[in-house]
């Protein structure tokens, strides 16, 4: 087996040319690159360490170098004597990013108060982490899931919604004795925009379903689970009073627009 030696000393270059690549590795990643030259953009610069051998290859970090190049930033490394194609593999395989589990358990051990309230309730209810997104941080002027997922992983949760949200969590909770997959995302996600609907009623959903339970099942789209909740709306209801939530709902992004 190769002797390793860690240099310990940190060392800084503006001189990217003094980089090297390592064979066999990975080509650099367009996307990749350009979301850590975003991520510097939007949250500054972090002094994130590069690996190097004593050839000057680059074991980890060749996208932030790529960074540093086209921002003009020093590039901070630390060397690896010894240090191989085998050691970047094994680092890129095992390497896994921050979950939601992850970014919530940093922010509770901290003490973050709106982290631990959702914690909670997460932990109550037993949804998965996009449907207590969905009842709980529905942020004004927010169009996509992209800028609430940033919310969460920088520490910038807002529970907006947070007894409007136990409401919806109950409502979903009361489906249970009818349908098995009231849990599931989806069916979260279309329950949360029809109840923003002055045509929902939970009490005559809740007694339809009790009558027509076949009627509800499993779905791959929250536009078919809305589908699933008029068919059971409109079970023995006279044409003219029908809802169609459907056609008023399946806009993939109307549960942002909402109180805009």
């Amino acid at each position: 087996m190769k002797t390793k030696r860690l240099i310990k000393k940190i060392f800084t270059t503006h001189d990217y040319s003094i980089f090297k690549d390592l064979k066999g590795n990975r080509i650099i990643n367009e996307p990749n690159l350009k979301g850590i030259i975003k991520s510097v953009e939007e949250d500054g610069f972090t002094y994130d360490l590069v690996q190097v051998n004593e050839k000057m290859e680059v074991t980890d970090g060749q996208h932030r170098i790529g960074m540093c190049a086209l921002k003009k930033i020093p590039v901070h490394y630390y060397m690896v004597e010894g240090a191989d194609i085998d050691d970047t593999t094994k680092m890129n395989t095992h390497r896994k990013s921050w979950s939601f589990d992850d970014w919530l358990h940093r922010y509770v051990s901290h003490n973050y108060e709106e982290y631990k309230i959702y914690e909670h309730l997460k932990n109550l209810w037993g949804f998965d982490h996009w449907s207590c997104i969905f009842l709980l941080c529905r942020t004004k002027g927010v169009r996509g899931r992209g800028k609430l997922k940033k919310a969460f992983e920088t520490g910038n949760l807002k529970i907006e919604t947070l007894e409007e949200g136990k409401r919806w969590a109950q409502r979903i909770l009361d489906v249970e004795p009818y349908y098995e997959g009231y849990k599931k995302r989806s069916f979260v996600q279309a329950m949360i925009r029809v109840f923003h609907d002055k045509d929902y009623n939970h009490k005559t959903f809740l007694r339809k379903l009790k009558l027509v339970r076949d009627r509800m099942y499993h779905c791959s789209t929250v536009g078919l689970y809305i589908n699933r909740i008029d068919e059971v709306m409109n079970f023995q209801q006279p044409k003219h009073k029908r809802t169609m939530f459907a056609q008023k709902w399946g806009d993939s992004d109307s549960i942002f627009r909402l109180g805009a």
